[in-house]
């Protein structure tokens, strides 16, 4: 790795930022991708009677939409409050229909697509519903995360509408409706929005080039990253060693969240005290390290009753108040934020043990090991 090379691309070119997606409700649940989740929600607001309070504003909006398109304005399929709303609405071979509207006289025919490929049966949809009815009083929908062509949609009375496209409309409509909403249901809808938004795909055509434009140099400080962490987790273990204690090393799974943020230094008399080192913040432009004496287990209830005139005016101070509130199975006694330079990166396993044996860290961690082994 040409590090000067590196350098100089850095320093002439500004790397796309990549947001972070918003967690949503539907997200937390795993629920996110589900048509027929999403279905449900659809038909929940389509209902202009529904208790959100929302009116008519997801059929307004969709009827704007399908009367935008080329098909949609050869169609008289104009809604009120007349009609009825299916899900899973059986067709004549035994397919299912995601999400129907209609009455005696007018349908709008919607298949919701999120990850799965368009195969179904779009012209044994389009029999089952009103057949007795002429082409122009009903329409079909492919509603979908990605754009269809018509040719791909492969059904002359079906067209394509996005689900962002779908609730930008909503949103952009949603205005004098919020007024007689229920404010729950206003939260619920912009977590389907956001969780639409999250679901679309949002890397666009720009950053796609300039990463395949710019890979080798990309990649390559990637795996500086890579490098300097690596280093920081060996200098945090070598400085377990150093610590004038004789302290266990202890990392967590392999793999998993905190293997590549933390560490932890544990008492050899008592497994439920610790050092954790808090570490993932040095790979970021804060450069901030977490130095804290935890408990664990049995060793909390034994804690509170420590006599507090064993710790001296340096070592009081610091002590947290986190032990006579938690309900967490682990407690931080002492928690020391420190932001480093860059030299003190370079010796970090030095700076660790300095700072655990003289910053009072050690002995109140000496102490509670004392108190612990007693009681």
């Amino acid at each position: 790795m040409n590090i000067k090379s590196l350098q100089t691309f850095l320093d002439s070119h500004e790397i796309p930022r990549i947001k972070k997606k918003p967690k949503t409700f539907l997200g937390i649940a795993k629920q996110p991708h589900y048509e027929n989740v999403l279905s449900n929600i659809y038909a929940f607001y389509f209902n202009v009677n529904e208790e959100h309070g929302m009116g008519d504003l997801f059929l307004k909006s969709f009827q704007e939409l399908i009367n935008e398109s080329e098909i949609g304005k050869s169609k008289e399929v104009d809604f009120n409050n007349d009609f009825i709303i299916d899900t899973e609405y059986p067709t004549e071979k035994n397919g299912r229909i995601d999400l129907l509207l209609h009455n005696d006289k007018q349908a709008i025919i919607i298949e919701s697509k999120v990850r799965h490929h368009l195969d179904n049966d779009l012209k044994d949809y389009w029999d089952s519903v009103i057949p007795h009815q002429p082409a122009s009083s009903k329409i079909g929908i492919v509603l979908s995360l990605k754009t269809y062509s018509q040719a791909e949609i492969y059904h002359s009375h079906f067209i394509n509408i996005t689900h962002q496209a779908f609730l930008n409309r909503v949103m952009k409509n949603s205005g004098e409706y919020l007024i007689n909403a229920k404010d729950r249901y206003i939260v619920y809808l912009k977590d389907l929005y956001q969780n639409t938004i999250n679901l679309s795909n949002q890397m666009d055509k720009e950053k796609i080039e300039f990463y395949y434009k710019h890979q080798e140099e990309l990649n390559n400080a990637a795996k500086l990253k890579f490098a300097v962490r690596d280093f920081i987790k060996n200098e945090v273990k070598n400085a377990c060693d150093l610590v004038n204690h004789k302290l266990v090393f202890n990392s967590p799974k392999t793999g998993s969240d905190n293997e590549k943020r933390l560490r932890y230094f544990v008492s050899p008399l008592c497994s439920d005290l610790m050092f954790t080192v808090i570490f993932n913040n040095l790979l970021t432009s804060k450069k901030e390290l977490l130095l804290i004496v935890e408990l664990s287990g049995e060793a909390i209830e034994k804690v509170k009753k420590i006599p507090q005139e064993k710790f001296d005016e340096i070592e009081a101070p610091i002590i947290l108040n986190d032990i006579e509130t938690t309900k967490n199975s682990w407690v931080h006694y002492v928690r020391n934020i420190y932001h480093l330079n860059e030299k003190e990166v370079e010796n970090l396993q030095d700076y660790i043990k300095t700072k655990i044996e003289n910053d009072s860290l050690l002995s109140i961690f000496k102490k509670l090991e004392t108190y612990l082994i007693q009681n």
